[in-house]
């Protein structure tokens, strides 16, 4: 009996599988249990759809080891038939094709997950693509710490940089630790870089809702909260697509649109009833970054002729929590500062200068620096002749550097409204966005809101010629930069041919470089 056919059968049993008819190629894929499954949800992706399977293809945990099953949702550009040439090649190529396009990438992900027979399984998107090594990297980790659920990081392409999305959940290698560990992991959910145990999602019936925006967000929400531990790596796993050319589904949604799912999710984690220290940090992503920064620190509010919308949909948000009666504030899920000002604003009805702080932040508006009973805070100079004092929390600047013969010595001060211990000293490449370098060595802390870093041939020789930005690393991910207030500039020989150099760069701050030593060559 055919897959479909089972399907049918259970009809009384799961009918969500059954209200869209659908074929597969290579159905004989589904009876081998493989290590890992990749679900793929195609719609109208011929620009990227073969990179995006090759990417699978070339997986050097052995392609034999995986099952691909790409769901297409309708496409009319000719995806189907690369799929079909696809399937046709390699019988662990499971394409399925929907009858008529579902509007959601939900049901295509729900039917992958229903079909797969795999110990693990993980979702690609058919735009994005995955590092060689990246099934595998994710595999070990799931296998070595005998958790249900691993994450790896994420690197943003687009037409101009790569950069890292997501730091909070790939900063650090962490073994077997609470989700509700992570600070900000809530802030990510979506499918990316990230394998889990089948059964989880099987056993605990999760799935996508069905939403044209926010399903992943609350889909991983449930994993999240089944899984009861997990394990983080730093390697990169998974590029997403956000290049220009790149028309994704995501880019096509209306901002109010996108709102309305983010308050369904809301009320959906509300009804939970979870403890107030674990729901506070999953809401404050759909608070703080959802219904403050996308709704009102966007360019797209900044040019909107319609702003009431936002406002009603902002109090909507209000009056859904208010509801519920939580034992805390709603403004007690709002963490950054000019989120707080936004929020302020907003609950005063002072519309006219929140929309000004608005234009401020997306058209790069005047402001200075200034410090206010000891407190550093950046002023933001608006349109409407008002000044907006936003706090810094942690504000770090090179006070003194000393030069030895193969040492540098730097002595660091802080001011901020909430200084957090600095973990060491990061340098992150500026043409290469995954090579990164934690100097947490040599880092003292003085009573005084000092710190003295000291760098040298034992902490320096590992690092690779390039120009480098550099930035204190606090509270596991979070990092600032140093600003430098003198043009002098240090150096110090490294290696046998390589020389390390502080600098200053055009914004201020401490840049690094590590050239060859001409000298020594």
């Amino acid at each position: 009996m055919s897959v479909l056919d089972r399907l049918k059968n259970k009809s009384h049993k799961d009918p969500y599988f059954n209200k869209v008819g659908y074929e597969i190629l290579n159905e004989s894929a589904l009876k081998r249990r493989a290590k890992v499954t990749v679900v793929v949800p195609v719609y109208n992706a011929i620009d990227f759809l073969k990179k995006t399977i090759d990417s699978v293809i070339l997986q050097n945990i052995g392609f034999h080891n995986i099952t691909l099953i790409l769901v297409d949702d309708g496409s009319n550009d000719g995806s189907r038939d690369v799929l079909r040439e696809y399937s046709r090649l390699y019988e662990n190529i499971v394409s399925v094709f929907l009858e008529k396009n579902t509007g959601t990438p939900a049901f295509p992900r729900n039917l992958g997950v229903h079909l797969s027979n795999s110990k693990y399984i993980t979702f690609l998107d058919a735009d994005d693509w995955l590092t060689h090594d990246g099934v595998k990297i994710l595999y070990d980790l799931l296998e070595e710490t005998k958790v249900d659920y691993a994450v790896g990081k994420t690197i943003q392409v687009d037409s101009e940089q790569e950069t890292v999305i997501g730091r909070y959940e790939s900063s650090q290698i962490r073994h077997n630790v609470s989700p509700f560990s992570i600070k900000h992991l809530f802030y990510h959910l979506g499918p990316r870089a990230r394998m889990m145990k089948l059964d989880v999602i099987k056993k605990n019936g999760i799935k996508y809702p069905e939403m044209k925006f926010a399903e992943d967000k609350q889909f991983f929400i449930d994993v999240l909260l089944a899984v009861k531990e997990i394990s983080t790596t730093t390697k990169p796993v998974y590029y997403l697509n956000r290049i220009d050319e790149n028309n994704s589904l995501t880019k096509q949604t209306d901002a109010l649109e996108k709102m309305d799912s983010n308050i369904a999710v809301l009320k959906y984690v509300l009804e939970k009833n979870l403890k107030p220290e674990h729901e506070k940090l999953i809401i404050n992503r759909l608070i703080e970054f959802d219904s403050i920064t996308r709704l009102f620190d966007r360019k797209h509010f900044v040019k909107s002729k319609n702003k009431e919308a936002y406002y009603q949909k902002f109090n909507t948000v209000m009056n859904i929590f208010k509801k519920y009666k939580r034992p805390y504030q709603f403004e007690d899920t709002i963490i950054k500062p000019i989120s707080r000002i936004y929020f302020n604003l907003a609950m005063n009805q002072d519309y006219e200068t929140l929309e000004a702080l608005a234009d401020w932040s997306k058209n790069k508006g005047e402001s200075y620096f200034t410090e206010k009973d000891g407190l550093p805070y950046k002023v933001a100079r608006l349109k409407n002749g008002k000044e907006i004092y936003i706090p810094i929390l942690i504000k770090a600047t090179l006070s003194e550097e000393k030069q030895y013969d193969d040492q540098i010595d730097l002595k660091i001060s802080l001011k901020g409204h909430e200084i957090s211990k600095i973990q060491g000293l990061i340098l992150q490449s500026r043409t290469h966005v995954e090579q990164i370098y934690l100097i947490e060595e040599g880092v003292t802390h003085t009573e005084d809101n000092h710190i003295t870093i000291k760098l040298n041939k034992n902490n320096l020789d590992q690092i690779k010629l390039g120009g480098y930005a550099v930035f204190l690393r606090h509270s596991d991910y979070e990092k600032i930069v140093i600003s430098k207030e003198t043009d002098l500039g240090l150096q110090v020989n490294i290696g046998e041919n390589k020389q390390f150099m502080i600098y200053k760069t055009i914004r201020g701050n401490v840049g690094v470089k590590v050239i060859e030593d001409i000298k020594k060559k």
